[in-house]
């Protein structure tokens, strides 16, 4: 009889989790405040289920339960000195924010070299003396290329602005479905 139920329980292999049960049952868990049993479901599956649209979500998930673990653990009073610090998490806009500045760049460029080009037209023409025909397109360009480069500096302001809050919004998101997930399953 003994061999009859070892033989059964070799046969019976443990149900299979397909990756939305374990992506749901990691936001359970992170709803529930236990980031240890979250990032137990996220991480098997960031490893076992590398390939599928929930593991994408179950490793952004994985990078915020550690941060959040690593916060705890820095306020209680036993918390070991010299904890190895943590990536913080990519940044999906880095090019984005990369372009904004290089036009800002560019932009402060152009608003400093309208103006400058004025005297430094004037010095070159230092010898013949120029006439209120020449002075006046000399001076609306100096004006045009402060003005254009203000509007550029404008520009990679706002489109900063932009991946700013598309960010804070990804964030948003990110915790609502935590949050959504938990209030679903009650």
């Amino acid at each position: 009889m003994t061999r009859a139920m070892t033989t059964a329980k070799t046969t019976h292999a443990a149900p299979q989790l397909t990756p939305a049960q374990l992506l749901d049952a990691g936001r359970r868990a992170e709803a529930e405040g236990r980031p240890d049993l979250a990032g137990r479901f996220y991480g098997h599956l960031t490893r076992h289920f590398a390939d599928t649209a929930e593991a994408a979500e179950a490793h952004g998930a994985l990078a915020r339960v550690e941060t959040w673990q690593a916060g705890a653990a820095a306020c209680t009073p036993a918390a070991a000195p010299h904890q190895p610090r943590r990536l913080p998490e990519r940044d999906p806009y880095a090019t984005g924010r990369a372009l904004a500045r290089a036009l800002g760049v560019l932009g402060w460029m152009l608003a400093l070299a309208g103006p400058a080009g004025f005297p430094a037209y004037l010095l070159l023409r230092a010898e013949a003396a120029l006439t209120r025909a020449e002075l006046l397109p000399l001076a609306g360009g100096a004006v045009g290329g402060l003005v254009l480069g203000f509007g550029v500096v404008l520009a990679a302001h706002v489109a900063r602005a932009q991946f700013d809050q598309a960010d804070a919004v990804r964030s948003l998101v990110a915790l609502e479905r935590v949050r959504l997930g938990s209030r679903l399953e009650a």
